[in-house]
């Protein structure tokens, strides 16, 4: 042979190369989880799992030239739950997912075969080679395509998903590995804490209107603030018994619904829609535009942010964080957080029917504006607090989600909290006043709650201990 058909017979080898790492992929739905495989080639062999948007998670699986990818593109929620409680046990589900496992893995095998065969025909034919030399390139480009399956193959090692790498938020991992271990066995635990409280709790309240009555109970408006639940569907429980054993008349949630603000979360949101009052959300840093579109869609739930709306004669003014419309979770920098106050204080200016509630996701947001707005409701910090500053009530529900994920994740208690307001509704020409509020607490670790209440001073919305 020539070098000049050796040249063009190495130009048909590049050329089956090329067919596969172009076009090397397929589109799969492996029992409602829809996936897209790529194999391409890579200096480097590794697998990458790609979870949008929350990240990559990636290995160093194998020592063939070849990067694997598999891209997770939908997931039918549904028929998820369907193979799940079909399954009888572990084994069970392996075995539903085994076989659909073995059939995609069988295609892309053939399909890596055949681009390797056509690509290497393909450089034949464009470097016009004779039939015979066209033929032989075919069999060089699957000879190809079968040693770099076999290089794969041959030394893949599942166990370096032991210690993979974290791009994007997936760098949080170990909470969700910590939350799969210890997670859901407290939050089933609280669960069964709810419903042996939930008596106990309405006693409790029965007690206290005896004690401490509510002036003028016909006109009072019972407005639950909750915060920061952060994908803890233990939070959705606490709240729907508070509601039930308060007669609460809607709630004000100061954001953080979720986690990491990804369409995957949707199924704590439609709790939401099973809550019996007006749902009022302020979105938090973690909650991304597609989760407060979600929001939008629930019937019960009103997103407000830059905006003030009336619920039972009370105005509710509400500013979403500036992370929420980002994509990024991380708490806004000085500068946003300035940026957020200004426009605040602007619209507080510049309004003529002023708010009775101005609700924040982070408290530093408002810190200047005491004295602007009766009462001022916030979150972020997973810290309960409650205290009077020039003329306003500041409220932090501290996180009624017990920080989600992060209180799995730690020995300390981190208590389960939510705060009920009391109104008296605005009449003849006295707008609405706070004049008293429930701090309710469950223990995260040991079973048991605290039901607290506090008077104010109606005339100038100071805090008075009874």
């Amino acid at each position: 042979m020539d070098f000049k058909k050796a040249v063009k017979i190495a130009g048909a080898f590049i050329c089956s190369l090329l067919f596969i790492h172009f076009f090397d992929n397929l589109i799969i739905n492996i029992n409602g989880v829809e996936l897209a495989l790529n194999f391409k080639l890579a200096w480097k062999g590794s697998t990458s799992i790609v979870l949008p948007p929350l990240g990559v998670l990636k290995s160093a699986t194998h020592k063939a030239p070849i990067q694997i990818k598999i891209i997770l593109q939908n997931i039918n929620l549904d028929f998820i739950k369907s193979i799940l409680d079909s399954a009888l046990d572990k084994q069970g589900l392996i075995l539903i997912f085994k076989k659909q496992f073995y059939k995609t893995l069988n295609a892309l095998v053939v399909k890596t075969l055949l681009l390797g065969f056509l690509g290497g025909a393909f450089g034949g034919i464009v470097f016009r080679l004779n039939k015979k030399e066209v033929i032989l390139c075919s069999f060089i480009g699957l000879a190809i395509a079968v040693f770099l399956l076999t290089a794969v193959f041959a030394t893949y090692n599942v166990d370096a998903f032991n210690t993979p790498e974290y791009s994007g938020t997936l760098k949080a991992a170990p909470w969700i590995i910590g939350l799969l271990n210890k997670g859901y066995a407290q939050i089933n635990e609280l669960g069964k804490q709810l419903k042996k409280m939930s008596d106990n709790i309405s006693t409790v309240f029965s007690q206290m209107e005896s004690i401490d009555p509510i002036e003028g109970n016909s006109t009072v408006v019972k407005v639950l603030h909750v915060s920061d639940i952060h994908n803890n569907p233990a939070g959705y429980d606490f709240m729907e018994q508070v509601v039930k054993n308060f007669k609460i008349d809607f709630i004000i949630d100061t954001g953080d619904i979720t986690d990491y603000g990804t369409p995957l979360e949707d199924v704590i949101i439609k709790d939401l829609g099973k809550l019996s009052v007006k749902y009022i959300y302020i979105p938090g840093n973690h909650d991304s535009q597609s989760v407060i579109d979600m929001l939008k869609k629930v019937k019960s739930v009103f997103v407000i942010d830059g905006k003030m709306i009336n619920i039972e004669g009370i105005n509710i003014l509400g500013f979403a964080d500036p992370a929420s419309k980002t994509g990024d979770i991380e708490t806004p920098d000085d500068t946003k957080i300035m940026e957020q106050n200004a426009i605040i204080k602007n619209f507080l200016n510049t309004t003529h029917n002023k708010p009775d509630i101005l609700a924040v996701h982070n408290p530093r947001i408002t810190e200047n504006l005491s004295g602007e707005v009766p009462v001022i409701l916030n979150g972020h910090t997973h810290k309960l607090n409650i205290y009077e500053s020039k003329g306003s009530v500041v409220i932090n529900a501290g996180s009624t989600g017990a920080a989600g994920i992060r209180g799995f994740q730690t020995n300390s208690d981190i208590f389960y909290s939510a705060v009920v307001l009391y109104f008296e509704k605005p009449q003849n020409n006295r707008k609405a006043r706070l004049i008293a509020s429930d701090i309710i607490k469950i223990s995260n670790l040991r079973a048991g709650f605290q039901v607290e209440r506090i008077f104010f001073n109606q005339n100038q919305g100071g805090v008075n201990t009874p």
